[in-house]
């Protein structure tokens, strides 16, 4: 449930309770939070939150800190509480906060001038901003980046306009003119490793400025790509499966019209199979835990299916993972292609498990037929064997004439 109050400031009128704007802010909300509450213009807290910035940062600092404790109008906690309700968070966030009072001791150790004034209220500054980050919540964080994205130079780091480019280049060229330069004054024992550690932050800065850009775009970019290729790969995994399932269970179908019961048993096993397929995701890789096993299962699978003998031969064993799961149901499809058209009494399967590779061998004595001679709609061959071994590294091989029966050899690769 969403807490709903007015957060538009009206001049005279005071409003309760006291909460962060969400239309009439520009970062965070505080000065129009505090505008609303006091029936005063934004423009009046603005100014005033500016004139503290000019006394050693303090201004800042209370921003960042009302803007960590105070609720957004239209939310129910603050990100504070928002913080210390996810666990996770909150140790993130204490680890990051006594980072900073190290930082600010070790400064303040040194004696250096960066740890006076300004120093230690932009470092609590600094954390206070990965906090927010940490804790806003998601409407938040999106008006937090459409708000960066305007900002001229921040935003101007992602513009591929030259306007844009040259901007991002002369602010980080003189960040890391201003951070060479403070490395390169160094001076007494203490004084230098003060001016160490600023010059360093703003060297870092700098490169950040000139250089993050194009990096994250890479970054997209793979996940984008890496996203894509894992959609194209459940794609025809699932193309794939209800080949071999689906389409095989509707031509026994067909076969089994005369015969009431055959035909509703068929239906209910491909049913119950396919719902295990979809929402029981773990079946699909465990579901024996030998190679022998599953190959065994396609022994059992065509002759209850289709009453065809099959003649199977292991050597040898090993522990299923994705690619002999995948080389299984290569070998399925092949074996009940064999099965559904080769008219052959009988079918063998040969299995070999070899340390760099395994095999499996379909063969039939049926009719055969012609390899380029198949119609484009039918995939059984090219889905469901070839597509499917080479995603792994895998080969296919098809051997058939017509009159001359078929034989199908698939070798897949074994991972070290």
């Amino acid at each position: 449930m969403s807490i709903t109050t007015s957060s538009h400031a009206v001049v005279g009128t005071p409003l309760r309770p006291l909460r962060r704007g969400r239309d009439n802010c520009i970062l965070g909300g505080v000065c129009g939070g505090f505008a609303t509450r006091l029936g005063i213009k934004e423009r009046n807290i603005r100014i005033i939150f500016a004139l503290l910035t000019l006394i050693f940062g303090l201004g800042v600092l209370l921003y960042m800190t009302f803007w960590l404790v105070l609720t957004r109008s239209g939310e129910e906690h603050s990100i504070i509480q928002q913080i210390f309700q996810n666990r996770r968070e909150a140790q993130i966030v204490l680890v990051a906060f006594i980072a900073t009072l190290i930082l600010v001791i070790a400064l303040q150790s040194t004696g250096t001038q960066v740890s006076d004034g300004f120093g230690w209220p932009l470092l609590l500054s600094a954390f206070a901003s990965f906090a927010i980050w940490r804790g806003a919540s998601t409407d938040e964080r999106n008006h937090l980046t459409d708000f960066f994205n305007s900002v001229p130079v921040i935003g101007g780091a992602f513009s591929k306009s030259r306007k844009g480019v040259v901007l991002r280049v002369a602010i980080g060229a003189a960040l890391v003119y201003f951070g060479l330069d403070q490395l390169n004054n160094l001076g007494g024992v203490w004084g230098s490793a003060g001016s160490a550690l600023f010059g360093t932050a703003v060297l870092v800065i700098g490169v950040l400025v000139l250089f993050a850009p194009w990096w994250l775009q890479n970054v997209r970019e793979l996940t984008s790509e890496r996203r894509e290729r894992v959609r194209i790969e459940e794609r025809a995994a699932m193309v794939a499966h209800l080949h071999d399932s689906v389409l095989q269970t509707l031509t026994l179908i067909e076969r089994a019209a005369a015969n009431e019961g055959d035909v509703v048993r068929l239906a209910r096993n491909q049913e119950r199979e396919l719902r295990q397929w979809l929402f029981s995701p773990e079946t699909r890789t465990n579901a024996s835990t030998s190679f022998v096993g599953l190959v065994g299962a396609i022994e059992h699978d065509v002759e209850n299916d289709y009453g065809v003998r099959v003649d199977l031969v292991t050597v040898g064993d090993c522990v299923p993972d994705d690619r002999v799961t995948t080389l299984v149901a290569a070998g399925r499809e092949a074996a009940i292609n064999a099965a559904k058209w080769s008219e052959a009494a009988s079918i063998s399967i040969f299995t070999e498990v070899e340390p760099h590779s395994i095999s499996i061998f379909v063969r039939d004595r049926g009719v055969g037929f012609d390899l380029d001679a198949i119609p484009a709609d039918r995939q059984g061959i090219a889905m469901s064997i070839r597509q499917r071994m080479s995603q792994l590294g895998g080969e296919a091989f098809v051997t058939t004439a017509v009159g001359d029966g078929t034989e199908v050899q698939l070798v897949m690769p074994r991972t070290t």
